[in-house]
């Protein structure tokens, strides 16, 4: 059984976003979302709690812009997204 590689838009957008593992179920999650605004994404499949630390201006912005920004008002918007860990806080 032959493992499926990643095609050549999905990697260059993951890429792009600086998101190392093209393997990982979460980068394949982020990318099949990347359109969705980040509360709508963190409320699909995040933790609420993610909400308390979560920046009003990166609400509205959508996953790919987030991940390609990184920080937005001091919070890393990428560990949010990409980490379900209970460590965060406000």
């Amino acid at each position: 059984m032959a493992v499926e590689q990643p095609d050549k838009e999905f990697e260059d957008w993951a890429k792009q976003c600086k998101l190392g593992n093209l393997n990982s179920p979460i980068t394949g999650q982020l990318y099949k979302n990347r359109f969705l605004t980040v509360q709508e994404y963190i409320a699909r499949f995040r933790r609420a709690n993610i909400n308390q630390v979560l920046p009003d201006e990166a609400k509205t912005m959508t996953v790919e812009e987030a991940l390609k920004a990184g920080r937005v008002a001091g919070i890393n918007i990428r560990k949010l997204l990409t980490d379900n860990r209970e460590k965060l806080k406000k």
